[in-house]
């Protein structure tokens, strides 16, 4: 898979995991810059929220924490007509962090594009769930596949190689995961997929029920054939592996929210993950001194890829060698 980061850069990295890991501050600080946000998503109430109460400078929460990667998520992060000074002013903080931006797509015009690279992102995760015009329904924001259709190979073929395709691995999109696999690989980009859960709005209907199990299983096990064959999925195969036994019992033990990551809202409050109550204000937070949730009712990337067991393959593949 692609990385997008210099030898010096990826050696930056590997520093700063360590002196995070040494540390025990949090390897991932998500930040929610806004709850707004224009797509009209089934399993989620953001869209109904209209507060525009939101820090102006995230700058004090990151220099607290000080961690290896910073996200810049929502809501949708790209409805702050200051998102590229907000990044701007993160990347200008003295020492190495990846900064990733987490959006539907639907502003990725090429001149923003520009200008989040320009100020720093390393990433752009394109959240993506179907290889067609049926991203547009499930968004409910007409001609969105089409307008990233025409702007992302375009951009890739200039040099732009941030992108990465975030799916969600559901019911309902269970076979079109390797068309959007393919998808990812004919645009030049890399894919990385995450469970579904009902913790934002109670949705359980896009869960992957007992009577398809047999399907997702072997849909799961072709992914990893696929990682091995196109070499853009980013995913773990360990995440392929057990996230069955998490659509199967619901729950899945072991995360590490609040310690390893956080989610920081747009007021400043500290969250363990984002679908949590928050705990303390980013002032107050303590991550080494925090118990964190016991919490196993979703298999998100955020949580998953960390317990991922840290094999030679899986080494090669973060180092994007693999």
């Amino acid at each position: 898979m692609k990385i997008a980061l210099s030898p010096l850069e990826k050696l930056r990295a590997a520093g700063k995991f360590l002196d995070v890991t040494f540390n025990k501050r949090p390897l991932t600080v998500s930040i929610e810059v806004t709850k707004r946000c224009n797509a009209r998503c089934d399993f989620c109430d953001y869209w109904k929220i209209s507060d525009r109460d939101e820090m102006t400078d995230f700058t004090d929460v990151v220099r607290r924490f000080d961690p290896l990667i910073v996200v810049f998520t929502g809501g949708e992060p790209m409805l702050r007509r200051d998102l590229v000074p907000l990044v701007r002013q993160i990347k200008e903080l003295p020492g190495f962090r990846y900064i990733t931006v987490l959006t539907h797509g639907g502003f990725l015009t090429q001149s923003k594009i520009e200008e989040l690279v320009a100020a720093g992102v390393n990433q752009i995760n394109i959240s993506m769930n179907y290889p067609d015009a049926r991203q547009d329904r499930e968004r409910g924001i007409p001609g969105l596949f089409e307008r990233l259709e025409q702007t992302i190979p375009r951009m890739v073929a200039e040099g732009y190689n941030c992108f990465t395709f975030a799916s969600m691995l559901m019911v309902d999109n269970m076979h079109d995961a390797e068309p959007l696999v393919r998808l990812a690989d004919n645009w030049g980009i890399n894919i990385a997929f995450s469970g579904y859960n009902d913790l934002k709005n109670g949705n359980q209907s896009h869960m992957v029920s007992k009577d398809k199990m047999s399907e997702f299983k072997a849909v799961c096990r072709r992914l990893i054939e696929l990682k091995r064959e196109l070499g853009n999925v980013m995913t773990s195969d360990y995440f392929f592996q057990t996230l069955p036994e998490f659509y199967e019992k619901r729950r899945i033990d072991g995360c590490q929210a609040g310690k390893i990551m956080i989610h920081v809202t747009p007021k400043g409050m500290v969250q363990p993950c984002a679908e949590l109550q928050p705990v303390a204000h980013y002032s107050e937070f303590l991550p080494g001194a925090y118990a964190g949730p016991n919490c196993g009712a979703c298999f998100d990337a955020c949580r998953s890829e960390p317990q991922a067991p840290i094999t030679l393959r899986r080494l090669g593949e973060l180092a994007g060698l693999l």
